[in-house]
């Protein structure tokens, strides 16, 4: 099921999967639904997957004006109202876990457990990328969009992945290119967040939290993962195989990883035996 969802004067596309307890999922930087492609199907046997895509991103409505967390984190607290859920797990990933973060922190009543994937604290606290990967990400002109697109999936993909599943991205090419982000509309994702300072937000969060990292992600470095277990209570740290979309890559052991947790099976998550690709 799929329906646009009014936030003031602008629509959100929001797709819902399955059944269950509900899990909010939050896509990155750019990216839409097309980034649970591999993870809806198991996911949606045991929950209620509500999959948004941000405001500037995907079929959502892209307005030319300043972008923040707090902005997406409100324009999501709409969605659920929307839906009339009084509470729901969340997974975000990458500028998705700022704002899962976010809602977590200001809305803790509306939170029940919380997953946060190649994120970080953000602000002064978080450990940045280097600076090659920082001006990858930045993007310069003189390429195509789809040059554009396929240079960023060494940042977010191991080389044997792509080296064994062009099909897969591809398909994401495919899918970027139908649903285009205006140059000036990913930079204003990107600045909003840049301009996330979480460390102090991050203490107030009382779901019960598991922080996933990837063990080769340039783009957030695994460290920023023990930044997080620091400042957040109650949470554990799973480190994966992988680079920043390593929930993409190794989605079956992911998959698994979530389901225990957000079910509750064991008081720890363990560290996963990873498949092959």
């Amino acid at each position: 099921m799929s329906e646009y969802v009014g936030i003031g004067d602008i629509q959100l596309f929001v797709e819902r999967q399955g059944r269950g307890e509900p899990l909010l999922l939050i896509p990155g930087l750019g990216a839409g639904t097309w980034l649970w492609t591999k993870n809806h199907a198991a996911w949606s046997k045991h929950f209620d997957l509500i999959m948004p895509e941000l405001r500037g991103s995907g079929r959502s409505e892209k307005p030319d004006q300043r972008y923040t967390v707090a902005q997406f984190a409100h324009d999501l607290k709409i969605v659920l109202d929307h839906f009339g859920l009084d509470q729901v797990h969340i997974l975000g990933a990458s500028l998705g876990g700022f704002v899962a973060q976010y809602l977590a922190a200001q809305w803790p009543e509306r939170v029940n457990k919380l997953i946060l994937a190649s994120t970080s604290l953000g602000g002064q606290c978080q450990i940045e990328p280097a600076g090659e990967i920082l001006s990858r990400i930045i993007r310069p002109r003189g390429k195509s969009r789809r040059e554009r697109l396929e240079e960023a999936y060494a940042l977010n993909f191991t080389p044997e992945f792509m080296a064994r599943h062009p099909d897969e991205l591809e398909r994401i090419t495919e899918w970027r290119m139908a649903n285009a982000q205006p140059e000036y509309i990913y930079y204003r994702q990107l600045l909003a967040g840049n301009a996330y300072d979480g460390a102090e937000r991050a203490k107030k969060i009382t779901a019960t939290t598991l922080i996933c990292a990837g063990k080769e992600d340039a783009m957030v470095p695994p460290e920023n993962a023990n930044l997080l277990h620091a400042a957040i209570p109650h949470a554990q740290i799973v480190i994966c195989e992988g680079r920043h979309m390593f929930f993409f890559e190794h989605y079956r052991s992911f998959n698994q990883i979530v389901v225990d947790f957000l079910n509750g099976n064991g008081s720890q998550v363990k560290e996963p035996g990873w498949p092959e690709r």
